[in-house]
């Protein structure tokens, strides 16, 4: 009686899959090495021509109270009530407000 004893025979290796593990691998590896380590730089952005137009806006010293008692700001106040707000809300609109104490 003859005993036959094969060999077990052994998986190929798919180089395909190795190598897409390999690249999925050196992606993921990149992305968090620019997202968390890599230093970013700084960007440089150019300046846009009005700027000159604006600096002497800068240095002026405006006094609320000039602008507030100016005639051209009566103008546009003349004729308009400003209301303060009551506690329960506007008396117009439907419910009171329920985060106000009453």
């Amino acid at each position: 009686m003859a005993i036959i004893v094969d060999e077990a025979q052994k998986k190929p290796t798919h180089l395909f899959a190795i190598f897409s593990w390999l690249g999925f691998l050196v992606v993921v590896s990149a992305a968090v090495y620019y997202i968390f380590f890599a230093v970013p730089q700084a960007a440089i952005l150019p300046t846009t021509g009005g700027l000159s137009a604006i600096a002497p806006l800068a240095n002026s010293a405006v006094q609320p109270q000039d602008v507030i008692s100016s005639a051209a700001f009566q103008a546009v106040l003349h004729g308009t009530t400003i209301q303060p707000p009551s506690p329960s809300g506007p008396a117009t609109k439907g419910r009171p407000n329920p985060f106000l104490a009453p």
